[in-house]
């Protein structure tokens, strides 16, 4: 055994042995030349054309509907850059979720759009297995005039609505059209899912999966072969980031101040320096009272991303060496020996405290497993979230989960039973995954 023992050092072999794929691949990267910006609405940059073939990751489906009244003909590829992995479970899911949102959107223009659809004038597409981020429009006239437009601009109201900054650039004539033309086509033959007539009107992941594009694609082409696309480290941060932001805005939500119908303007939130003073002192007094709930609920944090562990906010030591090892474990078996002085089936009792045990120690990283089974198509069922002993009264149940609590957070905090009824458990069971984004 190893004098020092890291708790994420598998981790540490894992990620060294791993090839890194990515290092040295070659980007297609277009060159350009500016000329001139222009002061345009989103209708002249557009109009004038006949023909549209775009791709877009996010959409406002009432912006693109719109839009496609200016054109004779359309194609459309909805990509999606939340899919981190293209399994089959997460395919059917935004599949499903894409399609009754456009159902949902498109409800007043439901049976134009379907006419068009069937008479081969709109067709819809969604992205599979590519995450495609680009934003591209292209642009044809009956007079042979081409345009492309990209940057950073989905098909959406705030993007070209000039509601929020983007990266809007257009270019006109042939070659460009042609080389971004042959990008489209690259993501629609060898990605993209059709969205027919029948998968806009009945298409769900229920009684109706079959109705799905992907299920068209697996029709049609008798075999078919899904290459996952496993997340990379950015694309969890990018995740963990996220969840961050919008987990620390519910927090200080309660704080912020109220709108005044007297001094807002057009439902604006006029904030003074004495608010601000006021914000501080209130998330002063919440942080005191945290503090203090704290001595009586104990917070641990396992970071796996920052291979760190705090307990109440203070760091622990994840290189314990081989003498404290054996010692914490000769503790724990002469407490666990104790049990043979029960009466009735003690070594029974001692097996399943024992497996009990192993779990519990193991519970602060149970999300986390859970998330890598959901990630690679496992079950999640070996790794529950929650936990229950019981049994006959005066079997040492409170002592022992007292003695784990002791171990893994350095103290007992008060187990009260009558929290601890059927009807009680849900509950239980509710607030405590209400909590923040880490283990508790």
């Amino acid at each position: 055994m190893d004098d020092n023992l890291n708790l994420f050092s598998l981790v540490d072999e894992e990620e060294k042995s791993a090839p890194n794929k990515k290092r040295g691949s070659k980007l297609d990267v277009v060159e350009m030349e500016y000329k001139q910006a222009h002061a345009v609405t989103w209708q002249e940059l557009f109009e004038g054309f006949d023909t549209i073939h775009a791709i877009t990751f996010s959409s406002g489906l009432n912006f693109v509907y719109q839009l496609l009244d200016m054109f004779d003909h359309a194609e459309i590829i909805f990509g999606c850059e939340h899919i981190l992995s293209s399994s089959m479970n997460q395919i059917i899911a935004y599949q499903d979720k894409l399609i009754e949102r456009m159902r949902e959107q498109s409800s007043e223009k439901m049976n134009d759009l379907l006419a068009r659809m069937d008479k081969g004038e709109v067709r819809f597409y969604v992205s599979r297995g590519t995450v495609s981020h680009e934003k591209l429009y292209l642009l044809e006239a009956a007079d042979g005039r081409k345009r492309v437009i990209t940057g950073s601009a989905n098909m959406s109201y705030h993007a070209f609505g000039g509601m929020q900054r983007e990266n809007i650039c257009f270019v006109d004539g042939d070659e460009a059209y042609d080389w971004y033309y042959s990008v489209f086509q690259s993501l629609l033959e060898e990605s993209s899912d059709e969205i027919t007539t029948k998968a806009l009107q009945y298409a769900d992941a229920g009684e109706n999966i079959d109705e799905l594009p992907i299920a068209g694609t697996i029709k049609a082409n008798k075999v078919f072969v899904i290459e996952p696309t496993e997340a990379t480290a950015d694309d969890a941060s990018e995740v963990k980031f996220i969840l961050d932001v919008h987990n620390l805005a519910d927090k200080l939500k309660p704080y912020m101040p109220k709108q005044d119908k007297k001094t807002s303007k057009q439902g604006k939130t006029i904030i003074s320096a004495a608010q601000i003073v006021k914000l501080r002192r209130q998330i002063q007094n919440e942080k005191i009272k945290e503090k203090e709930l704290r001595s009586e609920y104990p917070q641990l944090i396992i970071d796996a991303d920052k291979q760190s562990a705090t307990l109440n906010g203070e760091a622990l030591n994840l290189h314990p060496t081989e003498e404290e090892i054996r010692h914490d474990v000769g503790l724990f078996r002469d407490y666990m020996d104790g049990y043979s002085r029960f009466h009735g089936d003690y070594e029974g009792m001692q097996y399943r405290y024992f497996e009990f045990a192993n779990w519990f120690f193991c519970s602060p990283l149970m999300a986390t497993m859970r998330d890598m089974a959901a990630r690679f198509d496992q079950q999640r069922l070996p790794y529950p979230v929650f936990g229950l002993v019981y049994g006959q009264s005066k079997a040492g149940k409170t002592s022992f989960l007292e003695t784990l609590l002791k171990m893994m957070i350095g103290q007992k905090p008060k187990i009260s039973a009558p929290d601890f009824t059927r009807s009680g458990i849900e509950n239980l069971k509710t607030n405590r995954a209400r909590g923040p984004d880490h283990c508790r």
